[in-house]
């Protein structure tokens, strides 16, 4: 099992750096990606027992939020290179397939789990295997977090899925949340983020600005407005919405 945004199969030394160099590039720096995280620190801050497994770590950026936070955290990963950069930075990483990893720890283990970015480069059948896989090895209570990109925002979809290679099927926010219920989760929620920038969605007309004019005039000015202003609510919830969502369950 391939683990996802720069968590892909290597191939080799070669590719591991080819795609580290891809990741610095569009997806941001590690300060980027640290703040970008930052918004699912809380949801581990209370883990107690068993340390929280970040499936698909990178260069570690989660990792290094919840050892900020005191809570322990273990990384797995398929990119060498990724994996010997988060070690250099002190962080406990393991170089290992994710589903391997995960069938070799004891059921009811870990604290939590978070994969962030990752289930967009896996197959369906291998997004059911992992699911599964972690709610087996996941304690009573314990949270899990599955961010990856919005393919219900045509922008991310057009943009952000499709400029990277090496994904492999988009999977739905409503889609990711049955099949998390469907698993056995509980208290499943999707919480949206990282809004479309405002200079890319559609603009609104203010009527108040038609002034000067006589009444029918007025009455046609606003009736097109209110349109317009229609038009662009829809084609902002289609195409410019949130470029990224999370599913957070417990098991």
């Amino acid at each position: 099992m391939s683990e996802g945004h720069h968590r892909v199969d290597d191939r080799g030394d070669h590719f591991g750096r080819l795609y580290r160099g891809f990741e610095d590039r569009f997806r941001g720096s590690i300060d980027e990606v640290r703040a970008k995280q930052r918004i699912h620190v809380p949801v581990f801050a209370g883990a107690t027992g068993g340390v929280v497994l970040d499936i698909g770590c990178g260069r570690g950026e989660f990792l290094a939020l919840l050892k900020d936070a005191g809570v322990p955290a273990r990384g797995v990963d398929t990119n060498g290179a990724m994996i010997a950069e988060a070690r250099t930075r002190g962080l406990d990483a393991v170089e290992a397939d994710a589903l391997d990893y995960l069938e070799s720890l004891a059921d009811a283990s870990l604290g939590g789990a978070i994969a962030s970015q990752l289930i967009e480069h896996l197959p369906p059948a291998s997004v059911v295997n992992l699911l599964s896989s972690v709610f087996r090895k996941l304690r009573q209570d314990a949270p899990v977090v599955l961010e990856t990109i919005n393919a219900a925002c045509w922008l991310a979809f057009f943009s952000s899925y499709l400029r990277d290679f090496t994904h492999v099927w988009p999977v739905h926010p409503e889609t990711l949340q049955y099949l998390m219920q469907a698993t056995g989760f509980s208290r499943v929620e999707i919480k949206y983020t990282e809004q479309a920038p405002d200079a890319v969605r559609m603009r609104v007309v203010d009527p108040v600005t038609f002034s000067g004019v006589d009444a029918a005039t007025a009455s046609a000015l606003k009736a097109l407005a209110d349109a317009s202003n229609a038009n662009a609510s829809i084609l902002n919830s289609l195409l410019f919405t949130y470029m990224d969502y999370s599913v957070i369950g417990y098991r």
